[in-house]
């Protein structure tokens, strides 16, 4: 193997260390400060921008997402109540399925309009009589309601129930109906008890928003199917955020672990060509681990993607999980120490002697940053000193699995 590709390999093989310490890191992290829940709920913030919507969407037992008793959906609160119930304490959902969201907030939408448009019509038909008319009426109200459709269905059987009164207090609610959404300005489609529950929305982003996703359903499952899409557009936009700050969480640790170790890959880079046997050592021990399926295992198992997936959603056993990340942190720093490269810092005075100029340039020892010190060499070692840390910094932020693949095909040449 030539000399540039082992001190390549053996480079990226610390990159590739490195990495899986800040993902372990970063999971601690995430966990700790529960940064999925908080993206999640900013992110739904910015959709539903209702505030009492909010808080009954939040507090669901579907959702669950903040440390709050579940508000019905008929049940009337303050502005001011909702906006403090939706920002209270984050719970333990991370993610949300797409199915339960869109049930939930169409729930929430629908419910005082069915109430509104439904409710005297299904305590009218509860009056009535118990038998197959009455039990068939009710079938036929709760299709509308859950479906949007069966309207024109029910107009025509209630010329047929047999008792005058109920028939003629039935037909006059059904009017009724008909007449509120005509003064709506809304056509009878099948979708009227949604669309009333829209027009009763009081923030008009969020209506006009709804409004337009909508628009183009002619029935409930039609409507869900869009609504659904609007989530997963969202949640699209929550895993970029996301990612945005993990990456930024990860130079950050980077950052932390490569000043505190001094892992300086210029200096690194400078010892493996320098040094044949050394670099022969790293390589064949990078190359062995590389191809080890212990070291492909952790890659694996990392999360590093940051998508709002089911994976790695409500973790059971949070304590465990942290001591197992901690420890994997501390197995990865002691492989990194094992390598026995030019990693860590030293502090000791330079003694004047014939070896002072060597010493005086030792990028390890800290003494020589002092310029009073090392008034000749103590700027040019901090400029490269800096350059390789921010190496380091750029190279760990990227993920192991970019440097395993990127290793993987410098092997195969």
């Amino acid at each position: 193997m030539a000399a540039i590709i082992q001190v390549a390999v053996g480079i990226i093989f610390v990159f590739i260390l490195l990495s899986i310490v800040v993902t372990e890191v970063n999971s601690l992290v995430a966990r700790a400060t529960k940064l999925r829940a908080k993206t999640l709920r900013s992110t739904i913030d910015a959709v539903i921008e209702d505030p009492v919507i909010r808080a009954k969407v939040y507090t669901h037992p579907l959702i669950q997402l903040v440390k709050a008793d579940p508000i019905a959906p008929t049940q009337r609160i303050s502005r001011a109540e909702a906006e403090k119930i939706a920002g209270g304490s984050i719970g333990a959902v991370d993610y949300i399925e797409p199915r339960a969201f869109v049930d939930v907030v169409l729930n929430t939408i629908k419910a005082q309009s069915d109430q509104q448009l439904f409710g005297a019509l299904l305590n009218v038909i509860d009056g009535m009589p118990a038998g197959r008319e009455r039990r068939g009426l009710r079938v036929m109200v709760n299709r509308i309601v859950t479906t949007g459709q069966g309207m024109n269905e029910l107009r025509d059987s209630l010329r047929f129930v047999q008792d005058r009164r109920y028939r003629s207090a039935l037909t006059d609610l059904v009017n009724q109906i008909d007449e509120e959404v005509s003064l709506l300005g809304l056509e009878p489609t099948t979708d009227v008890s949604l669309m009333v529950g829209i027009r009763q929305i009081e923030n008009p982003n969020l209506r006009k928003s709804l409004s337009a996703v909508l628009a183009s359903a002619d029935n409930l499952e039609e409507a869900r199917g869009n609504l659904e899409t609007w989530y997963m557009n969202s949640m699209s936009r929550a895993t970029a955020l996301y990612k945005s700050r993990m990456k930024n969480l990860s130079v950050l640790v980077a950052l932390t672990f490569a000043l505190a170790l001094n892992i300086d890959t210029l200096h690194i880079a400078r010892a493996l060509w320098e040094d044949p046997a050394q670099r022969e050592q790293i390589s064949s021990q990078a190359t062995y681990s590389i191809g080890s399926d212990e070291l492909q295992a952790q890659l694996d198992g990392g999360d590093s993607d940051g998508e709002f997936k089911a994976i790695g959603a409500n973790e059971e056993n949070p304590l465990a999980d942290a001591i197992g990340a901690g420890a994997e942190v501390a197995y990865q720093l002691q492989d990194i120490q094992d390598l026995s490269l030019p990693i860590g810092w030293t502090f000791h005075k330079v003694d004047e002697g014939p070896n002072d100029r060597v010493a005086l340039r030792d990028p390890n020892n800290l003494w020589n940053y002092i310029p009073e010190n090392n008034p000749e060499n103590w700027l040019g070692l901090l400029a490269a000193k800096l350059l390789g840390i921010a190496v380091t910094v750029i190279a760990a932020a990227q993920g192991a699995p970019f440097w395993f693949g990127i290793v993987n095909r410098i092997l195969r040449r």
